[in-house]
């Protein structure tokens, strides 16, 4: 009954050793073309950021099939969408793509699915790289333009604020949602410290057009 028992004991850890070294080459090729993926995503913001709007749809449109392909070969061999680095791997070009269409105005229609998680990840992070191009305008003199990404970041706070999952679901987005109400309220502060400063040179220099 011992070796018996010993025996199968044997065979579901040499099955399950098997099984897990199989998972784990797969998960190491994945990894590699998911680097490549989150490197063309980042590639793809930079172009838009550039106005190069031709570049930036062109990488967009090879990730999407490098996805595409990437998902297929993953639950080929079992490994499903909710693995975190396929999340993220959606996430990053989510948010490529939400970069190309604030920057240039143009549609883009996704042709893969992306998991739930990943859209409001990065619908969260983008409100961060809002705050940053708002700051940007800022720097420039463009108070319009700074304003009008304040009112897109508000915009987008509000509508993710309301989601109400627990970790179980979605992990750390809470934590995500606080550095969002962060972000929205510090920038909030910038923009209006710079509205009463270019309000305070304004009437200064009425004033002093009155005296001359």
């Amino acid at each position: 009954m011992t070796a018996d028992l010993n025996s199968r004991v044997s065979l579901l850890i040499k099955e399950s050793y098997e099984y897990l070294r199989r998972q784990e080459d797969v998960k190491y090729e994945l990894l590699r073309s998911i680097s490549s993926v989150v490197k063309k995503c980042r590639s793809s913001v930079k172009a838009s950021y550039a106005q190069d709007f031709t570049a930036s749809k062109r990488i967009l449109n090879d990730v999407q099939r490098d996805i595409a392909r990437l998902v297929k070969t993953a639950y080929r061999e079992g490994v499903w969408e909710t693995w975190p680095p396929i999340v993220q791997t959606y996430q990053e070009f989510l948010e490529a793509v939400l970069v190309y269409w604030f920057t240039s105005g143009r549609e883009y229609r996704l042709r893969v699915k992306p998991p739930p998680a990943s859209i409001l990840y990065a619908v969260s992070d983008f409100i961060g790289e809002l705050k940053r191009v708002m700051l940007e305008h800022l720097r420039r003199g463009r108070l319009k333009e700074a304003e009008e990404t304040y009112g897109i970041m508000v915009q987008l706070y509000e509508n993710v604020s309301t989601i109400a999952l627990g970790d179980s679901v979605l992990p750390g987005f809470k934590r995500k949602i606080d550095v969002n109400r962060s972000s929205v309220e510090s920038a909030f502060s910038i923009l209006n410290e710079e509205l009463r400063r270019r309000a305070f040179l304004t009437s200064v220099e009425k004033y002093f057009e009155k005296l001359r």
